[in-house]
């Protein structure tokens, strides 16, 4: 039997789909973790993934790389070299996630006749691509067409989530056995934290004066020291913690978490978390609208709004303080986000790549 991948027979050669996404403590890693999580999909539609790009941290992240199997090899930025590399692995189609890759590197890579797919936050940043996968909340115009042909797949509908969240979502009951016990908070700000985040919120979330049982996601030693020398009250208890690869399990045993309005929301609200979010760059402005119009998260601000004394960080205290409060509130919040965010975003974005690969060339 003859089994079709897409418009391909499974009995010629399997598709061969590259991916091109650097990590690093500078960017972070949240490119090259939306990569697996559309690796892991089109694995199991039989195509053969590889990654192009620096993964310079953190050692988490190059560990699941491993345990997933996806090879690693050089990603060259420069737009021809890139085309060669490309040509020489006999990729059929090459997905760029990247923010900083000149716009040429997409159109080298269409004239060697390959299929590109662009994952884009709010902006295409001049890549030309026969596909566009905008995941930010924002992005709704899902199915429309650009004017040289090329199909946008966005919003929620598309989020591109891994198997390991799917795995910690499905997990049946999230609340606390004992509904005495004091909340347990998750606080994360990424990979890296590059702007020192968990110290601010985690001083924030301790103003409130409520018990709580925080785990805190230090992403270096001095974030650590940060937390550590923070005072606390009467049955606060905080525990700080090095950056871990089983982070949707540690989401799915929160009562509560405290991050950057960035892709990671994403999965919090995939695993039905209730989640309030900080900005820590003007890049999150439009994803941090955005989820906080559809009444799926709570809103902290700014970072530097916490970070200073005043009206900002007291309204934040105040939104924490609710969110510890009232546990009706916090259920609200994670059956929003699991019903918004289904999880099978990596799924409808394969099989509209595979599609693609398929068509005759425009």
């Amino acid at each position: 039997m003859t089994v079709t991948l897409g418009h391909r027979p499974a009995t010629v050669r399997p598709l061969r789909i590259g991916f091109r996404a650097d990590a690093s403590p500078d960017i972070g890693g949240g490119h090259v973790m939306r990569c697996l999580a559309l690796s892991e999909e089109l694995r199991r539609r039989g195509a053969d993934v590889f990654l192009l790009g620096r993964v310079e941290g953190p050692a988490w992240l190059r560990a699941q790389l491993v345990e997933q199997g996806l090879p690693v090899s050089r990603g060259p930025d420069d737009p021809d070299e890139l085309a060669s590399v490309a040509q020489d692995m006999a990729l059929d189609s090459m997905v760029l996630d990247s923010h900083t890759l000149m716009p040429e590197c997409s159109q080298a890579l269409r004239a060697a006749g390959m299929v590109v797919a662009a994952v884009v936050d709010g902006t295409a940043r001049a890549q030309e691509a026969d596909l566009y996968v905008d995941q930010s909340p924002g992005g709704r115009d899902i199915g429309t067409s650009f004017p040289d042909g090329a199909r946008r797949l966005g919003g929620y509908r598309h989020a591109l989530i891994r198997d390991a969240v799917l795995g910690a979502a499905r997990h049946p009951g999230r609340r606390v056995v004992d509904p005495a016990a004091p909340p347990h908070v998750l606080c994360f700000f990424g990979a890296t934290d590059p702007y020192g985040g968990v110290p601010v919120a985690v001083r924030a979330l301790l103003a409130t004066g409520m018990p709580m049982r925080l785990t805190a996601v230090a992403a270096a030693p001095r974030l650590s020291r940060a937390v550590e020398a923070l005072p606390t009250g009467r049955e606060q208890r905080v525990q700080v913690v090095g950056p871990v690869g089983q982070l949707p399990e540690l989401a799915r045993t929160a009562d509560l978490v405290v991050t950057a309005a960035g892709s990671s929301v994403l999965d919090l609200l995939c695993i039905g978390c209730a989640v309030a979010v900080v900005t820590v760059a003007a890049s999150q402005q439009q994803v941090y609208e955005a989820v906080l119009d559809d009444g799926l998260v709570v809103g902290l601000g700014s970072l530097e709004g916490l970070r200073a004394s005043g009206a900002t960080l007291d309204e934040g205290v105040a939104a924490l303080h609710r969110l510890l409060t009232h546990e009706t509130v916090r259920a609200g919040l994670a059956r929003r986000g699991a019903a918004t965010v289904d999880g099978r975003g990596c799924s409808r974005v394969a099989q509209a790549l595979i599609d693609l690969i398929g068509e005759p060339k425009r």
